[in-house]
């Protein structure tokens, strides 16, 4: 088949030729030493476009702007989140994340079953463990002047978090870690469905254990959670387990990552929140904004016409929510980082399909900020050594060597 041929394919009739941009979201991305910038020339392309390779080599519709991809998060009946695929073909069992996948009216009634082990004063009642977990794994290196931060801090921090939260043993802390980097990253759809259902086992055991004899007060809610008037089913559980073992853990890694290496390279800002540490909760708000690290999906829910733009039912639209936080149109300055910007950015999505964790996502953020900058002063990049990240569905750091003043 020539290119051509290949290339009509991933080209519907409807799409205007003017909106086709014939490229790889991942490698355009991955250009360059600093992929925010990369990403950011994209808001030199039209509003709505669609890319040839989207995602995983997939074609779909791509949103460029803050007030589209805001719009669209809005609108669940236009752009759905109960796409085809995902987890369910991955594991071979026709589960959804829950409450992820499903739109409104059913997602209020699992959402409320969620909601209350997720408000603020439940998020600090878990303070001490979340800053527990991240003393007992500062304390591995702490005197060592350095460590690689990705591998020995940022990936095992949130995994700690959620295997505390889910009355699980911290010492699957590696194995957890493996499956996540398999199913997000490999290149092998094999793999990738291997890894998948190996948790997905792993789950369902710790599940069914949890029926009679839950390990908490969290996991006791959602095994009593009920949904018009029943109890929650096998799959509406499993739903939930692998929204809350994947919903935090890439994100929250990937966001310390670019947060800890911008610190790194910026000792003045160090010194700032330092000496000014009220300023941490504001500093987490815009660090936040700059590293939006999640290329959000979803799915066209029927025919219609999205500002001048035909999309057709099943297509895939890609939100890459750096685009929206990064906007020039709404941000000054955009990739700067200013602790007073006090900025109304969306990395953690709107509307009805809000990110749950939101703010235990940020109570992590902001006690990994304190406990570094109280313990080690002129923290900064190995010299000789440089940074390496990936792109794709979530930006991360790959590899971080650090080294410190103590």
């Amino acid at each position: 088949m020539s290119t051509a041929t290949t290339l009509a394919s991933k080209i519907p009739d409807h799409v205007p030729p003017e909106l086709v941009w014939d490229h790889s979201f991942d490698a355009f991305t991955a250009e360059g030493h600093d992929p925010w910038l990369a990403i950011c020339r994209m808001h030199d392309l039209p509003p709505i476009i669609w890319a040839t390779d989207a995602s995983y080599g997939r074609p779909g519709w791509v949103l460029t702007r803050n007030d589209l991809i805001t719009e669209a998060f809005i609108d669940y009946e236009h752009f759905s989140g109960e796409r085809a695929g995902m987890i369910a073909d991955l594991v071979g069992e026709p589960v959804r994340l829950n409450p992820i996948e499903i739109d409104p009216p059913h997602h209020h009634g699992y959402r409320r079953i969620l909601n209350p082990f997720f408000t603020p004063k439940a998020i600090n009642a878990l303070g001490d463990s979340v800053r527990q977990a991240c003393v007992e794994l500062i304390q591995k290196f702490e005197v060592k002047g350095g460590c690689e931060f990705v591998s020995e801090f940022a990936i095992p921090f949130p995994s700690y978090v959620f295997l505390d939260l889910m009355g699980m043993p911290r010492d699957k802390v590696d194995q957890f870690v493996n499956w996540e980097d398999r199913i997000m990253r490999s290149p092998d759809f094999a793999d990738r469905a291997a890894a998948a259902r190996e948790v997905y086992a792993y789950l369902k055991d710790h599940k069914d254990k949890q029926r009679d004899h839950p390990s908490n007060e969290f996991l006791a809610g959602l095994m009593a959670g009920e949904v018009d008037g029943r109890p929650l089913d096998h799959l509406e559980l499993m739903g939930m387990y692998y929204v809350l073992y994947g919903g935090g853990l890439d994100t929250v890694y990937s966001t310390i990552g670019w947060i800890i290496d911008h610190l790194a390279t910026h000792p003045e800002l160090q010194e700032r929140l330092r000496g000014n540490p009220e300023l941490i909760p504001a500093a987490v708000e815009e660090y936040c904004r700059a590293f939006s690290v999640v290329v959000t999906h979803r799915a066209v829910a029927k025919d219609f016409t999205f500002h001048g733009v035909p999309m057709k039912q099943g297509e895939e639209v890609n939100m890459p929510l750096s685009l929206a936080d990064r906007d020039p149109a709404v941000f000054d300055n955009p990739h700067e980082i200013d602790f007073h910007r006090k900025p109304r950015h969306i990395a953690f999505g709107t509307g009805t399909h809000n990110c749950l964790g939101i703010h235990l996502a940020k109570r992590e953020l902001r006690i990994v900020i304190e406990e570094f900058l109280a313990r080690f002063s002129n923290i900064r990049i190995k010299p000789g050594e440089k940074r390496r990240y990936h792109t794709g569905r979530t930006f991360g750091l790959e590899y971080l060597p650090l080294v410190w003043d103590q």
